[in-house]
């Protein structure tokens, strides 16, 4: 299930809400407010969980977040990106369903400390964002077929896999706001999807009918899982399944499963053709994460950026110099040590 941006900002919400009228920062031609910012602290203080930084720290992550996103999405229009108001329309009233309809909606709304207005123009960005990427900076974050070869011959120990399960899903999905009747009918049609299966239909052939999840494209294929990445509800259930096997209809927070073991293998060595597509994948990610900070370090330098409140200012000032050490220096012994590598490791 898409986690949705209203979700995540009421998952990071304080207590009480913030005001959202104040400018507290100017970057170019877009004018950034308390709320803004408040909402960007919520953010980093989550990212910063179990770490003892100051409200200065927070705050001085949390403008410069906000100053990177606010010059990608400045390029993003530059370069004539928009966001299709059908789509944004759309997703809000998914997230509305999501909540459990317009009452609870609008109470979510209240504690985030925002209104749909604001909740659309947040949508609006995000999707002119996530097309700019996908689009305009993916475009110059090519992987060649060698390249990738090259990361895998030079780092076979970040391909070696546990014992795995290759899965298929269909799940009927369940409104936690669902009444004891809706629920019952729900599961019969989860019981049904799987009598069908059972009976002999192709299970993907059912999965892309029955299916709520987004596998469904893919004839509910969710690809090779190892032990413990499954929800502590599913888990047994499903890894003690043969090749070929399918589930008892399960329940979890999401609603209900039925899954499909297509393929089961020992710990090995992933070979580079299976390696190949995910592998792919994450060099390319890499590559587009390297583009977006070009791009914010080239329009930051260009860019005017104007402090409106004091504490946004403090912020933008240079972080002091630690201080210098007491006693004489000496050379290190050794050389540093190299950093490892950040390859992805296999599912």
């Amino acid at each position: 299930m898409r986690t949705t941006w209203l979700l995540s900002v009421i998952a990071a919400a304080a207590a009480t809400a913030v005001s959202a009228a104040t400018p507290v920062l100017r970057v170019n031609d877009t004018v950034l407010t308390d709320g803004d910012l408040a909402m960007a602290k919520r953010a980093v203080a989550m990212q910063m969980q179990g770490m003892q930084a100051s409200d200065a720290v927070v705050t001085r992550h949390a403008v410069d977040q906000l100053i990177s996103k606010t010059l990608v999405l400045q390029a993003a229009r530059d370069a004539k990106i928009t966001a299709d108001p059908k789509a944004v329309a759309a997703s809000i009233e998914e997230q509305r369903s999501q909540l459990g309809g317009p009452a609870a909606f609008a109470k979510a709304l209240a504690a985030a400390g925002l209104t749909e207005q604001d909740l659309a123009q947040r949508e609006a960005e995000r999707m002119i964002l996530q097309k700019y990427v996908e689009t305009d900076l993916a475009s110059r974050a090519a992987v060649s077929d060698a390249e990738v070869k090259a990361f895998y011959d030079a780092n076979p120990k970040e391909f070696q896999h546990p014992e795995q399960v290759k899965l298929r899903m269909i799940l009927v999905k369940v409104n936690p706001a669902a009444d004891q009747k809706e629920e019952a009918a729900l599961k019969a049609r989860a019981e049904e999807a799987r009598k069908r299966v059972v009976g002999g239909e192709d299970f993907a052939k059912v999965a892309t009918e029955i299916s709520d999840d987004p596998s469904k494209a893919h004839g509910g294929e969710i690809g090779w899982v190892r032990q413990g990445l499954m929800l502590p509800e599913l888990e047994t259930a499903v890894w003690s399944l043969k090749a070929g096997e399918v589930s008892q209809v399960l329940r979890s927070k999401y609603g209900y499963h039925i899954f499909k073991a297509d393929e089961r293998r020992a710990a090995g060595q992933t070979s580079f053709d299976e390696a190949k597509g995910s592998l792919t994948t994450y060099l390319k990610n890499r590559k587009v994460d390297d583009t977006i900070e070009a791009l914010i370090k080239e329009r930051r330098a260009k860019a005017k950026i104007e402090a409106l409140d004091p504490a946004v200012k403090a912020a933008l000032e240079p972080p002091p110099a630690p201080a210098a050490p007491k006693g004489p220096t000496t050379a290190p012994v050794a050389a540093p040590a190299k950093p490892p590598t950040d390859a992805p490791k296999q599912p």
